[in-house]
């Protein structure tokens, strides 16, 4: 199965989302590979650093990225993608072969905006798969309840009719276990909410319990 993590901005939470979502798989006993397709790279350095049995692959090309995803999808259970910001050729290739799409937005109008050019996109590549679309989970990232803009991300995914799995809140143990090259569940009590956030995000998304 192919999961890929995108959005068409950069900071919204691709990368710790994807980090995240490779180990967790792993360590649930899946065989797991991950492809960054970011030029920047920060997902194959963070995983670098971890104590994973996780393959990484860097690719720049659509081309490069079809023959991979190709490749992992018939050695491995899971392969995580860590969607490039921009919509690109490469992003829109992902939006053709993922499975499932995970697709974080932060709080603010600048990512709002983001989101709905790069949701437009999505549609489009649905509609090219129409007898096998993905399942698409917009993903809420670095909400803080009691603010206005964080309410209203809550509610944006009823919009785009997209399904909703669960949000990330805005939390220093995510940029933290990012600096540390850890996950978040092994950083200890000081990231237990940022802990239950994810972990709950993704038994939602693969194992349908709330």
């Amino acid at each position: 199965m192919i999961v890929g993590v995108l959005n068409s901005k950069g900071g919204v939470g691709k990368t710790t989302i994807a980090v995240h979502l490779a180990v967790w798989l792993m360590e649930q006993g899946y065989a797991t590979a991950f492809v960054d397709s970011d030029a920047q790279k920060s997902s194959t350095e963070w995983i670098a650093g971890l104590d994973t049995a996780i393959p990484v692959t860097s690719v720049l090309s659509s081309k490069e990225l079809i023959d991979e995803l190709r490749a992992q999808d018939k050695a491995a259970d899971f392969v995580v993608v860590d969607g490039p910001a921009g919509l690109s050729e490469i992003t829109r290739t992902i939006m053709l072969y993922a499975d499932v799409i995970l697709f974080p937005c932060g709080p603010s109008a600048l990512d709002l905006r983001a989101a709905f050019a790069a949701i437009k996109k999505l549609g489009e590549a649905q509609t090219l798969r129409s007898k096998n679309p993905a399942r698409v989970y917009f993903v809420p990232n670095k909400v803080q309840k009691n603010q206005r803009l964080s309410r209203e991300l809550l509610n944006v995914s009823e919009d785009l009719g997209l399904g909703l799995a669960g949000w990330l809140g805005l939390r220093q143990a995510f940029a933290d276990a990012a600096g540390q090259g850890t996950v978040v569940w092994k950083m200890g009590r000081r990231a237990e909410k940022a802990t239950f956030e994810i972990t709950k995000l993704f038994k939602e998304v693969f194992y349908g319990t709330k």
